[in-house]
């Protein structure tokens, strides 16, 4: 047994202080006044036990209050063995201390102590002792990388040994659904009317004081205060129940819901149960444009109450709101952990798990053991939805082998118009925002991509481009500054197990803005190798293709000059089974100006199966 260290001052004074030793101080306390057993504690052999904590304990420290008949009363601390159960004696303390810090027998696992007493009476106790297992890691991100399979990354934890990835799904044990007490499929709305009047009889009564607003399935009546408030039947102006007995568990509000597609955002609604005067919220759901299931907890549901939505939005927010029910006897039931597997990882702070069930939503977390094989506890489940993976940046190239016709690739930029239709910087990943495309400021990957019209800006960034916002076309590229590289392609791998040639590459090359200065050049250049990598780790053997050179306006001119290209190399560009073709754009804005701008669109590029002529081969 390690010597004890006892302090007479408190534990502030004592030697060894807390927080000289790895690992976090877990405190509990209770209040031993009169004879109250404190919760979760328990009385052996005429003292108190406390609760089990799963903790490896190594020190502990003590601070009280005590009273007694004389000196002689005393208060005996004993450390308990988790597996054995076995007591040490750690302490013996009496009316004279105030506080004690000890250290626990070495080599075991102590999570529980007693404390009992001999003529002394215990007014007050804290304890608080250090979890000596590691820190469980932190940063944990998960990503999915197909339906049944997902990446995940953590910070390193000093001191681990190895690593412990688990994966879980979330199985709600003890909830009950009940039976439907009420449900109205909300029928009648007539779309694309100026005003909206229900077909059903029932609905022509309701909002008679305000004005009907168009929706795509049920109309809803714009309040004086801007807000929207949705309600189906009833003179009160909100969804109006019948009379439904129900157990003291609740119910449950089922509806479906979205924002209308007048709304270029998500929404929030607001669903209040509403008892004679009274409302309270009882949830509070983010709609988007897409109609979704939203299932809300009653906890308390009256005969006779009703259900009202508030879109919590003025002006033209539209909402819709389709089939409602309620559902007696509901309970949410408690969430039991499922480990479905486990991946133990040395040496590394990441991983790929893989074999998981398709296209379900799991949690990942992450303990770190150490060389004693004790784990950490495990850190927050993070979710990840397989059937929905995150977006994240990855290194992926273009197969010709899948390739329709011809083995022509055509990629327009188009689809970024979803993207960057409003504006802002947006979220931008290599590889996955536009398939296999990558963009790179110098020798970093681009985060951000944002709408462009050209005019008189400055500082490097990569846009997506058009004349205006609302137009459904785009073109790509970036605005310089400088001494700053823009570069952006994409890479093609050869799965066809035979030999394919680069016969030619099309694309609009588009100058958006202009240096004042001096005239600006934008480059485009292939390179063959035989490995995947980011185009900017190759720092030779990039052949030339072309080069753009934009000019130089004086005043004012129309954006965008267009400038089409169309390369067709003069020797045979070879690309083994196996080996990888790079195309890439690279922006070398002026030194003076500002507003430099170059873009591309409506790329093509053709290849050539087992050409019959392959004289040179370009590396």
């Amino acid at each position: 047994m390690r010597n004890k260290l006892v302090c007479l001052l408190g534990i502030a004074a004592c030697a060894l202080p807390l927080s000289a030793r790895a690992g976090r101080p877990v405190t509990e306390t209770a209040d031993f006044s009169g004879s109250a057993v404190p919760q979760g504690w328990t009385v052996s052999d005429g003292g108190y036990l406390s609760p089990e904590y799963s903790n490896t304990v190594s020190r502990i420290a003590l601070s009280y209050g005590a009273s007694g008949a004389g000196p002689a009363g005393v208060a005996q601390v004993f450390a308990i063995d988790h597996t054995s159960s076995a007591e040490t004696q750690v302490a013996s303390v009496n009316a004279a201390t105030t506080g004690a810090a000890f250290d626990f027998p070495a080599a075991s696992d102590y999570r529980r102590f007693r404390v009992a007493t001999d003529g002394l009476a215990l007014a007050s106790f804290s304890a608080t002792w250090l979890d000596a297992r590691l820190d469980a890691p932190s940063n944990v991100v998960a990503t999915a990388l197909t339906t049944d399979s997902l990446e995940v990354s953590w910070d390193a934890v000093s001191g681990a040994a190895s690593y412990r990835v688990s994966v879980w799904t979330n199985v709600v044990v003890g909830a009950s659904a009940g039976n439907i007490v009420w449900e109205d499929p909300l029928p009648g709305a007539t779309n694309g009317a100026s005003s909206t009047h229900m077909s059903d009889t029932k609905f022509n009564a309701c909002f008679a004081h305000a004005g009907w607003t168009r929706s795509d399935k049920a109309g809803y009546p714009t309040g004086e205060d801007g807000t929207i408030r949705m309600g189906i039947t009833g003179e009160s102006g909100w969804l109006q129940t019948p009379p439904i007995e129900v157990s003291d568990s609740g119910i449950a509000v089922v509806f479906h819901a979205k924002a209308g597609a007048s709304n270029a955002q998500s929404m929030n609604m607001l669903v209040e149960r509403v008892s004679g005067e009274d409302a309270v919220a009882v949830g509070e759901v983010a709609l988007t444009t897409e109609m979704k299931e939203f299932r809300v907890l009653v906890p308390e549901w009256n005969s006779g109450d009703c259900i009202r939505f508030n879109s919590l939005a003025a002006g033209d927010r539209r909402t819709v709101l389709g089939a409602v029910a309620l559902l007696s006897g509901y309970s949410a039931g408690v969430a039991s952990p499922v480990v479905i597997k486990e991946v133990s990882v040395a040496d590394a702070a990441s991983c790929t798990v893989d074999g998981l069930p398709e296209a379900v939503p799991v949690f990942v977390g992450v303990s770190a053991v150490d060389s004693d094989g004790v784990p950490s506890e495990r850190s927050a489940g993070v979710a990840v939805d397989l059937a929905n993976p995150p977006p994240r940046a990855m290194l992926n190239a273009c197969p010709v082998g899948g390739l329709a016709g011809d083995h022509v690739y055509v990629q327009g930029f188009d689809p970024l118009a979803v993207l960057t239709a409003t504006s802002g910087d947006k979220d931008f990943y290599n590889g996955a925002t536009l398939s296999f495309w990558q963009a790179w400021q110098d020798l970093e990957p681009a985060t951000k991509l944002s709408f462009y019209a050209g005019g008189n800006q400055t500082g490097a960034k990569f846009v997506a481009l058009a004349a205006d916002i609302n137009e459904p076309a785009r073109a790509f590229g970036a605005r310089g500054k400088q001494e700053t590289t823009m570069t952006w392609g994409l890479a093609f791998t050869n799965d066809t197990g035979s030999a394919v040639a680069l016969t030619n590459v099309s694309y609009s090359a588009q100058q958006w803005g202009f240096a004042n200065t001096t005239n600006q050049l934008l480059s485009f250049e292939c390179l063959v190798t035989n490995r995947l990598d980011w185009i900017v780790s190759f720092a030779e053997g990039w052949q030339p293709c072309d080069e753009t050179e934009a000019r130089v306006f004086a005043g004012t001119h129309d954006m965008p000059e267009s400038t089409a290209v169309d390369y067709v190399p003069s020797e045979v560009i070879r690309i083994q089974p196996g080996e990888v073709l790079y195309l890439r754009w690279t922006f070398h804005p002026p030194a003076k100006g500002s507003s430099a701008l170059m873009a591309i669109d409506d790329v093509r590029v053709r290849f050539q199966v087992n050409p019959s002529k392959m004289t040179i081969l370009f590396r």
